[in-house]
């Protein structure tokens, strides 16, 4: 198989999830193998090379520049993980390559952290710092110079690697998390990077680290590290080749991020195009608009969780479904709840649209009745009744986890201002706040803090309540009435002031059968998004497999 089926299948690969990255590492995967085509007969072969090496690492000893290395064991057929031309040859990384020695600050020096390697761009960022000696870090250590390849050895910045590009002033000094090699005359430097930044090291690195928090690999058994060494001239030409690859998936990755944005922008502005259509014409029009791209919008996984937030506008702005004259108005229910309306009547600015007929606009805490819990929240067991926390709070759901529990004892005398029942909702105050859950458990439970329960009164329809809270426009209204910096919340008191669009009870249910169903329509379409993407993962994979074990 030739190297043009990798270009034949470029653009199938870069579509599929992580495609791009894929297509990196199998890149990098063929070039370290010699699978790039870039052998040439009339190349000096490596051994050539490394008895070249070895008389460099001579001539700097007798400088002193290095000191003299250890033997280094013989390399093992076991520990070559694959094949590669004939004449290229196996070397440990301590035989290609030396470091600059260590020393403990004693001037004014460049300080190089592992946080300042630009990790896609394999370069040196400028977050680096000019320190005084006594401002040194205790990992300030090791030496560098102009060429040479620093390899970040903790877990957390395994990919942070970069080539010394500049000769910088004053003296450069990196961390002692850094494994350094400064190649011998030649072995490339950036095919030496190149390498370093391949699965096979990659899986070579992992296999010999250590540590809990923070594994890493040490210095020794990162030079006892193998690498396929092709002669020198090969090195430039699968440089130069890697490069030009690596600068079309770059291509492929601005390209991908250019419609992706522009999908998710049009999927916003024609869905908020809905949501804020004035009058029956405008609405039409802007559905038109919707219907007309709908494929292209829907194409992206993010806009269907768009596609929810405008099913649940539409359905608080009473433009799901048709009105029936024959309902009984919103107003007979407000009438009978004149004994809870305690609060100042809405005001003009704070409405935000106009309602269909037989609609009202009433405050939350007129409709429903709020049971909160304040104080210090009883102490925690590992069995008893459950306790409700804002983390069990999902938005539209109850989940299970984390489980808490507090002691019957604890249970009578912290749920004293009522107790929560099958279909009421759950509302989280903070951290996070507004979440809102219908209560589907029959067992006792506690509610902590940071929860209120609402028990909606009659003629109100639970769950069409809940739909309304989760809408954009309530959800914002509670933003606008949040206070608090670092973690915003809300008070009863100005929840209780958030203005509900209130339908007539039979319209409330079919509301909330009609989101039931749009809303399972939603999930289809995201379970198709997430076939296609496995079918598209699967069968990169096997593009990836095939070209990595074909390519001659």
């Amino acid at each position: 198989m030739s190297t043009d089926h990798l270009f034949e299948q470029f653009a199938t690969l870069a579509t599929a999830p992580d495609g791009i990255a894929r297509l990196r590492e199998l890149i990098l995967q063929l070039a370290v193998q010699g699978k790039l085509g870039t052998q040439d007969a009339g190349d000096e072969p490596s051994s050539v090379l490394l008895e070249k090496n070895r008389k460099e690492k001579e001539r700097l000893i007798k400088k002193g520049e290095i000191s003299k290395s250890r033997a280094l064991p013989k390399i093992e057929s076991e520990e070559i993980p694959f094949q590669v031309p004939k004449n290229w040859i196996w070397l440990r990384l301590e035989d290609v390559g030396y470091n600059c020695g260590q020393k403990v600050p004693d001037k004014v020096f460049t300080y190089i952290d592992v946080t300042a390697i630009n990790k896609e761009k394999g370069l040196i960022g400028d977050d680096v710092n000019v320190l005084q000696p006594n401002e040194a870090p205790s990992r300030a250590r090791k030496l560098v110079k102009k060429g040479t390849v620093i390899y970040s050895t903790v877990r957390p910045y395994l990919l942070n690697i970069a080539i010394v590009d500049k000769d910088f002033n004053p003296e450069p000094i990196v961390s002692t998390a850094f494994a350094v090699v400064h190649p011998f005359e030649g072995i490339s430097n950036r095919y030496l990077f190149y390498y370093l930044r391949s699965k096979p090291f990659v899986e070579y690195v992992e296999s010999q680290m250590t540590g809990m928090a923070y594994p890493a690999i040490n210095d020794q058994k990162f030079h006892m590290g193998l690498i396929p060494i092709p002669p020198t001239a090969e090195q430039h030409r699968i440089v130069a080749k890697v490069d030009r690859l690596m600068a079309l998936c770059d291509e492929l990755e601005a390209r991908q991020q250019k419609e992706r944005v522009g999908c998710l922008r049009l999927g916003t502005a024609s869905l908020a195009g809905l949501q804020n259509a004035e009058g029956p014409k405008e609405f039409e029009r802007q559905w038109a608009q919707v219907c007309d791209a709908f494929d292209l919008i829907l194409d992206c996984p993010e806009n269907v969780a768009v596609l929810r937030q405008t099913i649940l506008q539409l359905a608080v702005q009473g433009r799901l479904l048709r009105q029936e004259p024959g309902d009984e108005p919103a107003q007979t229910i407000l009438k009978k709840l004149q004994k809870s309306r305690d609060y100042s009547p809405i005001e003009s600015d704070e409405i935000p649209y106009s309602l269909p007929k037989g609609w009202e606009w009433e405050r939350l805490g007129t409709l429903t009745k709020f049971i909160d819990y304040r104080g210090k929240t009883p102490n925690k067991i590992l069995s008893g009744i459950k306790l409700i926390t804002a983390k069990n709070v999902r938005m539209g759901y109850l989940n299970d986890e984390p489980r808490e529990y507090i002691s019957s004892e604890e249970y009578d005398s912290w749920m004293t201002r009522g107790f929560p029942s099958v279909g009421d909702l759950l509302f989280t105050t903070e951290a996070p706040m507004g979440n809102i859950a219908q209560i589907n458990l029959t067992e006792k439970f506690a509610l902590a803090q940071r929860v209120i329960n609402f028990h909606p009164y009659e003629g109100i329809f639970s769950t069409f309540l809940m739909y309304a809270i989760m809408s954009p426009f309530l959800q914002s209204c509670i933003e606008e009435k949040s206070s608090g910096v670092t973690a915003r919340g809300i008070k009863a008191a100005k929840l209780k002031l958030i203005p509900i669009p209130l339908p007539p009870l039979a319209e409330q249910h079919r509301i909330v059968a009609k989101v039931d169903a749009l809303m399972q329509l939603c999930d289809a379409l995201e379970s198709q998004l997430k076939l296609r993407a496995g079918v598209q993962a699967m069968y990169a994979g096997s593009i990836v497999k095939n070209i990595a074990g074909g390519v001659q």
